[in-house]
């Protein structure tokens, strides 16, 4: 492996940035609604609407690093209970992967597996009984990608459009 998976440092903030912004990019193509759209200030936005998530929620982001150049990164939340869930769950101890992206020209190369590999070591150490993630259903090439590594579609959430009553 020519590559390490490590713990993200702020030295990667601008590449783990774009690499959110190029995770964006490709879902709002795959939305045939049009819904799904990359704002004006999306990049620095998010990223930090991220990192306040990870701070909540005990998480963590990895990174695939070659030579300071980051090229796949991995965002990493610990849930357990807490509103509806308190009421409809047992509330086991989640580990929620939020993002998860290798750059174009370094997919199918196993960099993804290896920072799933990396989340759920994570999870295991802090107890999680689960791994969980979320997939645009359009993106089926992911969702090949996690079936592969063990993981079972438990709930869809489909949409249609409204039709407008004048």
């Amino acid at each position: 492996m020519d590559f390490q998976i490590i713990e993200y440092t702020t030295d990667y903030e601008e590449q783990v940035k774009d690499l959110l912004l190029e995770l964006q990019e490709y879902i709002a193509n795959l939305d045939k609604r049009n819904v799904l759209i990359v704002k004006e200030n999306y990049r620095n936005d998010y990223f930090l609407y991220l990192m306040s998530e990870i701070e909540k929620h005990n998480g963590r982001i990895f990174v695939a690093v070659r030579n300071s150049n980051v090229f796949g990164m991995i965002a990493c939340k610990i849930f357990q209970g807490g509103a509806e869930s308190d009421l409809t769950t047992s509330c086991p101890k989640i580990g929620f992967i939020s993002d998860l992206v290798v750059t174009k020209d370094k997919r199918r190369q196993g960099v993804g597996k290896l920072l799933i590999n990396t989340a759920e070591e994570y999870f295991s150490k802090n107890e999680c009984e689960y791994t969980q993630l979320e997939v645009f259903a359009p993106n089926v090439n992911a969702t090949e990608v996690y079936k592969k590594l063990g993981f079972e579609v438990n709930c869809y959430y489909m949409s249609k459009r409204t039709e407008k009553k004048l």
